[in-house]
């Protein structure tokens, strides 16, 4: 039960491994694969592609960076460190495109595992601007609203930026201006009301980068975080 949502956006997959082959064996071109620990209640895990432990393992919120691996279908386990239980079961294939930059996000709570699988976009956007993309990944909220907003701004004055975002569901890329150095807030709010539940803060942007924010549960549970994945500059 593999969907892929392809470019500029979202893809998803649930309860299922993604595949992936890295740099040791296997046909085909070049990619890049990164992937994100999402889940709030998880223990430390490990990647493997092709049945290959790659990278370090990750505690939650950390991810492994851009992978270099063969691209194809590639076979794909997240597991516990310490066990051989794939964390997403039932294997599956992760078609990879060639020269092209994908991330897998382990998200949801440990007893209802997912697997997001995001096609990136890492094309230089134009001057003066990023591009911008939303994930929400915390198991604990519903559907939101989102607004990238410059800092001060209030929210019922403006339409949110990306309307009914579920969970494992990430927007497509939203192209900013900004200066040489400007700074946006990222709020993840009741659908059709500015009730927040996440306040980023002030994020800053330089002309030239592509930015995937994901909202996430904190461990505390009750209350959300984010992570900012840097996906080109």
């Amino acid at each position: 039960m593999l969907r892929r949502l392809h470019k500029c956006g979202l893809g998803f997959l649930v309860l299922v491994p993604v595949f992936v082959t890295f740099g040791c064996g296997g046909s085909g071109g070049s990619t890049q694969l990164r992937v994100l620990a999402a889940s709030p209640d998880e223990t430390n895990v490990q990647v493997l592609v092709d049945n290959t432990a790659v990278g370090s393992p990750l505690a939650y919120q950390a991810n492994t960076g851009y992978l270099p691996v063969h691209s194809g279908n590639r076979e794909f386990a997240i597991e516990a460190v310490g066990t051989t239980t794939n964390l997403v079961p039932n294997q599956a294939t992760l078609s990879l495109d060639n020269d092209t930059e994908t991330t897998v996000i382990l998200a949801g709570f440990s007893s209802s595992l997912q697997g997001l699988v995001l096609t990136d976009n890492n094309t230089t956007p134009a001057s003066n601007t990023v591009n911008v993309r939303i994930v929400n990944a915390a198991p604990g909220l519903q559907a939101v609203d989102v607004y990238i907003v410059p800092p001060g701004t209030s929210l019922s004055s403006v339409e949110p930026n990306i309307t009914n975002l579920a969970f494992a569901q990430a927007s497509e890329y939203k192209n900013l201006n900004v200066g040489t150095s400007t700074n946006y807030q990222v709020y993840f709010t009741q659908v059709g009301t500015p009730f927040t539940y996440l306040d980023t803060g002030p994020i800053s942007f330089t002309s030239g980068q592509n930015r995937t924010i994901v909202g996430l549960n904190s461990t505390s549970g009750g209350s959300y975080t984010f992570v900012t994945l840097k996906d080109l500059n």
